[in-house]
């Protein structure tokens, strides 16, 4: 097992997976280490993020394609954290990842690290997904850079965490049902009473927040939403789409004009996608901290 030096002085390095759909080129100025989870389209593989483009992802499933997706091997993973300590025997790291309760991707994180035996993996579960694991991972790539020594970074990562909320508005909750994250009568009631609903992510899984009967009523409701974290005060904001681009920089614009607060606007990858669909309203809001 690799020996400790005083925390003070460690180098700390920053991993997570693809579903923090981080904005582009982001990963790569910071060095976070990004382990892809695996998408399907029709029985092929993709790594999310390398193999294929979003847009041809999404072109795919709107033509009627099979999507799945799967999450890394413990062998990924510790063969990411070992190059990583190869290179930096001392360093610490701090690995953020989508909720354990709607993927295997912590679980194999956490059998890779032990296959390495080492006490220089800190995991982190977000209970989140997309911007809301990219929201954390971009805290811990802050604090590490300013030196703040380990266990403070993992403390406010985690606090932050909690205090980081995602609610999105679907066009259709077909994809949701396909995937198996929510009952075929749910689908089939939305689709018959032609719900557009509110959803959210509670405890790690997602629920619902409201059941408006359009979308015009939903968006309603989501500006509600996000006014209401305006109040309080917002650190960080972030909007997701899908395969609709212009309908979410037209929503952000909004926003701007509405808060004139900084923003992020991010296209959900392959394998988040795969659930939400191609035509998606996504906010992830982090409130500030109460004083």
């Amino acid at each position: 097992m690799r020996k400790r030096r005083k925390e003070s002085t460690m180098a700390i390095h920053v991993v997570t997976d693809s579903t923090a759909c981080l904005p582009q080129g982001y990963a790569e100025e910071h060095g976070v280490t990004v382990v892809p989870l695996k998408v399907s389209l029709d029985g092929e593989y993709f790594r999310d993020g390398v193999d294929i483009a979003n847009d041809e992802f999404y072109r795919r499933l709107v033509a009627g394609a099979k999507a799945g997706s799967t999450q890394p091997s413990p062998e990924e993973f510790a063969s990411a954290y070992r190059a990583i300590l190869d290179k930096d025997p001392e360093g610490d790291i701090v690995s953020l990842h989508i909720s354990s309760r709607m993927s295997g991707t912590l679980n194999s994180a956490l059998t890779g690290r032990n296959q390495l035996d080492t006490v220089h993996v800190r995991l982190v579960d977000t209970w989140n997904a997309a911007l809301g694991v990219g929201f954390p991972t971009m805290r811990a790539v802050e604090l590490a850079e300013a030196g703040v020594p380990l266990w403070q970074v993992v403390a406010e990562v985690e606090a932050l965490c909690l205090r980081t909320h995602t609610y999105f508005v679907l066009d259709s909750l077909k994809y949701l049902e396909r995937g198996g994250r929510i009952g075929k009568a749910a689908a089939i009631a939305a689709s018959v009473l032609k719900i557009k609903p509110v959803l959210t992510y509670i405890e790690g899984v997602t629920d619902v927040v409201d059941r408006p009967r359009t979308k015009k009523v939903a968006l309603e409701h989501l500006w509600a939403i996000i006014d209401k974290y305006a109040q309080k005060g917002i650190e960080y904001i972030g909007f997701h789409y899908g395969a609709n681009r212009v309908e979410l920089e037209d929503f952000q614009c909004e926003f701007t004009t509405r808060y004139n607060l900084p923003s992020i606007l991010t296209q959900l990858g392959p394998v988040v996608g795969t659930y939400s669909g191609p035509d998606m309203i996504g906010v992830v809001i982090t409130e500030k901290k109460s004083q």
